[in-house]
């Protein structure tokens, strides 16, 4: 996914992992949690 349109366009995220929720929340939460991206396979934008 383009993580730099995705924290522009949307102001909530949901992760999924494996087909579950992992996290659901703002996303500029989310994305500053660098060790819960990086745990799903997903990394922060610059």
């Amino acid at each position: 996914h383009d993580m730099l349109m995705v924290r522009e366009l949307f102001p909530r995220m949901v992760i999924m992992d494996e087909g579950r929720i992992v996290a659901d929340g703002p996303t500029d939460r989310l994305m500053a949690d660098t060790a819960l991206l990086e745990a799903h396979g997903l990394e922060a934008p610059p």
